[in-house]
């Protein structure tokens, strides 16, 4: 039995040999000979990644390889992917970092100069800005007032009773309720029946409210009037729609100092 295989083992290596040199060569004489699997060939390595003359090209390039990626996802067309966006995260990385430096040198461009990120500073200038705003507020109060449509039964009205309140207090300045029906409201015990001026204010300002309460800020002449509010909203922005209505445009940064133009 030992002699019929030891025969057969050798026929078969004779046979072998005389149709190939596979067996008998030098492995480092064929670069395409593969390397301890049976005469497999060696495995194609992912597309290079080339130069390109345009992102417009490099976007191209990539999204081609990523379509061809998840239409066949074999592991050398993913590696050809991957490939390509490392180049692209790697430029992405160069330019960002080229940016913040130019940006450094060049403050002029540089937003987090005038608005700054630190929370200190930040802290600092919304103090600036609060102190601003009720000074604005102020010189608004000596020339103009609120006129404030309410009616009975509005759950906004009664909201805002507090908020327009808490306005006149801090600035001083005047306030006047017209209840436009339904009789006076019990969070507005001080508001007036419409004897005509809602239709005044509706004219002068060129505004119809839809929602009460309706704010109009009303100059003391009572020639100039803007609608500036409708429904509920906080004191804040009450506060600085009423500014951007009297055009002021102080900046609020006012005591961040530049440098002249050298």
């Amino acid at each position: 039995m030992k002699k019929t295989l030891l025969s057969l083992l050798l026929v078969s290596s004779v046979a072998h040999s005389a149709g190939s040199n596979f067996w008998t060569e030098d492995v480092w004489v064929s670069p395409d000979r593969g390397f301890l699997f049976y005469q497999e060939k060696a495995k194609t390595n992912p597309e290079e990644v080339l130069e390109f003359a345009t992102v417009e090209e490099l976007r191209a390039e990539a999204q081609r390889r990523l379509n061809v990626a998840v239409m066949e996802p074999t592991d050398e067309n993913i590696k050809s992917y991957l490939a390509i966006n490392t180049v692209m995260l790697e430029k992405s990385m160069r330019f960002a970092e080229r940016w913040k430096e130019t940006l450094w040198a060049n403050p002029a461009y540089d937003h987090t100069t005038l608005h700054p990120n630190a929370n200190f500073a930040q802290v600092a200038l919304k103090d600036e800005a609060k102190q601003s705003k009720a000074s604005q507020l102020k010189a608004l109060a000596s020339h103009s007032g609120l006129v404030v449509l309410v009616q009975n039964g509005c759950s906004f009205c009664d909201l805002m009773a507090p908020i327009i309140e808490s306005l006149k207090t801090e600035t001083g300045m005047e306030v006047l309720a017209i209840s436009i029906k339904n009789g006076i409201p019990k969070s507005w015990p001080e508001a007036k029946p419409d004897n005509g001026i809602v239709k005044r204010l509706v004219t002068l300002s060129g505004s119809m409210p839809t929602v009460t309460p309706a704010v109009f800020l009303v100059d003391k002449t009572g020639e100039k009037v803007r609608l500036v509010a409708s429904g509920a909203l906080a004191l804040e922005e009450l506060k600085d729609r009423l500014i951007s209505a009297a055009g002021f445009t102080q900046p609020q940064n006012s005591t961040i100092q530049t440098l002249p133009r050298l």
